[in-house]
């Protein structure tokens, strides 16, 4: 892969895999087919006897308080497990129910109409357009999808890219202008300019990666996020996770953010600090007592763990995991990552989740991994 060091202009970008988003369709493809039927099953298969049909929701709620409109959370995620079965199993059933969801929602203008004030409408539709673009990337080209209905997904996804941007937008350079939120964002341009081929939008992900890495500091902290008090460690893994999710979409292009220094300081530094305060959560709490917008508790001393285990949703917030232990199965990183997620839950997967994108246990699992299957 090229290694990336200093700037880039988009001409100097050649997307070599249009279409391909957080990782390459056809590799994985003769992967699971030459692993076998079981393990496809056991990998991309989804247990649901109905795919469930969700109305449409044209309006994001802005929350009184602190939180966000969760109510397009279930279509996600029917949305990121049909994906994973149409693709990795071939489940007809399954593709054909994601792409009249996907039908529907477009037909109902979902999650265009929301109050731009609100930062946390933005990535409500965020946080669901990336599975969104990268479920879509992975049906689109089947001969099941009408002419009619491809038409008219895309334009509601070109139309949605377009809703979310933000006005006002503080220049990158503004450091208060880049945390999670920010991350997620660029994750967003970039898998959908994979999927146009757009050079313009791709480029995105590689400035606010570049930026994430320039602001960590030394020992891999990431200052936006650790400052969340009880939810500092929360934060650091939720910014990690579009961190991975726009480095493999720059993997998929040839291109190797992994191996981007600055100063020394790179994703595996902050990856490590992650882990390390998960076992010792004193590490956090120089940077946690600034007690910044925490959320639902004030004792930054007791730091909110919940991501490593699956949610009641059925998301797992670690599921970037399975893309990180893949790549570099043997740095101690990624073997403190197996200890430590089967420490918390002796059956993690599937790991799915809205900021990887999907069912990264479909996309990224291998036979031999260190988790096991079931």
């Amino acid at each position: 892969m090229l290694a990336l060091a200093g700037s880039l202009r988009a001409d100097e970008i050649a997307l070599i895999r249009p279409g391909d988003t957080v990782f390459v369709r056809a590799d994985r493809l003769a992967e699971l087919e030459a692993a076998g039927p079981e393990f496809r099953a056991a990998v991309c298969g989804a247990e649901v006897a109905k795919w469930r049909t969700h109305e449409p929701i044209t309006r994001v709620i802005s929350p009184e308080e602190y939180g966000i409109d969760t109510r397009a959370e279930p279509f996600a995620h029917t949305v990121m497990r049909a994906a994973a079965a149409a693709f990795g199993t071939d489940d007809a059933k399954a593709r054909h129910a994601l792409i009249r969801l996907l039908r529907r929602w477009a037909k109902g203008r979902a999650l265009t109409v929301f109050d731009r004030a609100q930062e946390s409408n933005f990535y409500t539709v965020e946080r669901t357009l990336l599975p969104v673009i990268v479920a879509w990337s992975l049906v689109r080209d089947h001969p099941d999808v009408p002419a009619e209905d491809g038409g008219l997904i895309s334009t509601w996804i070109d139309r949605l890219i377009v809703e979310r941007i933000r006005p006002n937008q503080k220049p990158l350079a503004d450091p208060l202008a880049v945390n999670n939120h920010t991350y997620l964002s660029a994750s967003v341009d970039m898998a959908w300019g994979a999927l146009r081929g757009d050079p313009s939008a791709f480029r995105r992900g590689i400035e606010l990666y570049r930026l994430a890495i320039a602001q960590m500091r030394d020992d891999g902290s990431l200052p936006r996020e650790t400052e969340r008090g009880a939810r500092a460690l929360w934060y650091q893994r939720h910014a990690i996770a579009s961190l991975v999710a726009i480095a493999e979409m720059a993997a998929v292009q040839g291109l190797d953010l992994y191996g981007y220094q600055f100063e020394g300081r790179d994703l595996h530094r902050a990856v490590a600090f992650l882990l390390a305060a998960v076992e010792d959560q004193t590490i956090v709490w120089p940077y946690a007592q600034a007690d910044v917008n925490p959320g639902p508790s004030t004792n930054w001393m007791a730091q909110d763990l919940g991501f490593m285990r699956r949610r009641g949703h059925g998301r797992h917030y670690m599921g970037w995991a399975e893309a990180y232990m893949r790549r570099f199965p043997h740095r101690p990183e990624a073997l403190e990552l197996a200890r430590l997620l089967l420490k918390w839950d002796p059956t993690p997967r599937p790991m799915v989740d809205d900021y990887s994108g999907g069912d990264t246990t479909c996309f990224y699992a291998l036979p031999d991994g260190p988790l096991p299957l079931k």
